[in-house]
């Protein structure tokens, strides 16, 4: 074989790798996550009520949360392909359990094996697939792909399970049809994993090795204060985010925006808005040379229009300009969100390592779930139908402002712990295996 065609044939198992991978994250959550569009179909069918939905889904982040470290210790310890593998499977055959329908408790128990297949065997695995599949100079391209394309599966599959839905004569029949739809589609995933991923198997405590991986290995990354640092980066963003999810009703309330309107750019900043700027964010940040300098830069952006949506003046005439708002503010906060992970090997982090350091990194990012759809939601609630209805609303948009700022810090920060490490690499005369 020349070299020419050994450098298309891993051209194109690269690419092959981040479609499929992408494909799995972008269906991986859908089950877990049906509330977000079914809720009153789900209540429906399931018999619970929406306390009790909430309840499941408190249950599920709390495992969540408990699973990320443990899951990046996994990742490191077998190949990614067996637990991605392993996790398409298992959630699909769960979601056959979930199609049951059975009561409270078989929910709770479903949601805490969602938790197990979804994040301690898939999240760590799928980040540290994509980095093993580049060097430091492209990690930004590769996690932009990868975000950008769960972004776009996540979209197809989602109207597709509107279609499956619309074809039963109930909505519980719908609900049923759209928990089917999703769990076949993870296990003919979970095929295509098995049949066309390579099994990249990392190096194991005992096997015959210059460097085994060890506990100390493992703690070693948990450790490093830069490692944490990221995960504080990306929780600011993550935040940031859960805030921005009631721009929606902001823009019904204080513009007059019709809700079919309203709705319809939602859908641009859950879908369109992530992927362009997943898309964008990772070739910019690689044509940098430094993914955390492009984080800082759109942290700046954050900062600027989130302080813009409490500035703006309310009503009809200001509309193109709170909407224009609305779009650039999601780009800035979307590029970020593609390159949580893309700076590992930025962080000098060895690549048998990636999966313990995105378990750290994960451990911090998602830590707000437990909580803050709670207290963002009580913000608003506490000025509906008082004077000030909007006060709500006005200080999730200073929260964002300010958790723009702390992650723009963070970031030089950052970038000042990272430049020390090099230097003293390299005034030791030593070189990190990335």
């Amino acid at each position: 074989m020349s070299e020419n065609q050994a450098t298309k044939g891993i051209a194109w198992r690269k690419w092959l790798t981040l479609i499929i991978v992408a494909t799995a994250g972008g269906l991986m959550t859908k089950l877990p996550y049906l509330r977000e569009t079914y809720m009153e179909p789900l209540q429906l069918a399931t018999g619970a009520t929406k306390t009790q939905l909430g309840l499941i889904m408190s249950a599920y982040g709390i495992i969540n949360f408990i699973c990320y470290f443990p899951g990046g210790i996994l990742a490191d310890k077998f190949s990614a392909k067996s637990l991605i593998a392993f996790s398409c499977f298992g959630t699909g055959l769960i979601g056959l359990w979930y199609y049951t329908m059975p009561g409270f408790t078989g929910l709770v128990i479903i949601h805490g094996l969602f938790a197990i297949t979804t994040v301690f065997t898939f999240w760590a695995a799928m980040v540290k697939s994509i980095n093993n599949l580049g060097g430091p100079e492209e990690q930004g391209r590769l996690f932009g792909f990868l975000e950008g394309g769960r972004g776009l599966i996540g979209t197809v599959a989602a109207f597709g399970s509107v279609a499956v839905f619309a074809m039963a004569p109930d909505d519980v029949g719908g609900m049923k049809n759209a928990i089917l739809y999703y769990s076949i589609a993870l296990i003919i995933c979970g095929v295509l994993v098995m049949l066309f991923l390579q099994s990249n198997k990392p190096v194991q405590a005992g096997a015959k090795a210059e460097n085994p991986l060890n506990m100390r290995d493992f703690m070693q990354v948990a450790k490093m204060p830069r490692v944490w640092l990221c995960g504080l980066l990306a929780m600011c963003n993550y935040s940031a985010l859960i805030f921005h999810g009631y721009v929606t009703g902001y823009l019904s309330e204080a513009f007059e925006i019709s809700n079919t309107v309203v709705a319809n750019l939602s859908v641009v900043r859950t879908y369109f808005l992530m992927m362009v700027g997943a898309f964008a964010a990772g070739l910019i940040a690689d044509k940098m040379g430094s993914r955390i300098r492009f984080m800082q830069y759109a942290y700046v952006g954050m900062a600027v229009f989130a302080s813009l949506y409490v500035l703006i003046p309310t009503g009809a005439k200001a509309v193109p300009l709170i909407v224009a708002n609305f779009i650039v503010y999601g780009l800035c906060l979307y590029s970020i969100k593609a390159l949580y992970f893309s700076t590992i090997d930025e962080l000098l982090i060895s690549k048998r390592l990636a999966g313990t350091a995105s378990g750290v990194i994960s451990l911090l990012t998602y830590a707000p779930e437990i909580f803050l759809y709670t207290v963002s939601g009580q913000m608003v609630d506490k000025y509906a139908g008082t004077d000030t209805p909007l006060a709500g609303y006005i200080h999730c948009f200073i929260w964002m402002a300010v958790l723009s700022v702390i992650g723009f810090v963070c970031a030089i920060v950052l970038r000042r712990l990272n430049a020390k490490a090099i230097e003293r690499l390299k005034a030791e005369g030593r070189t990190v295996e990335v």
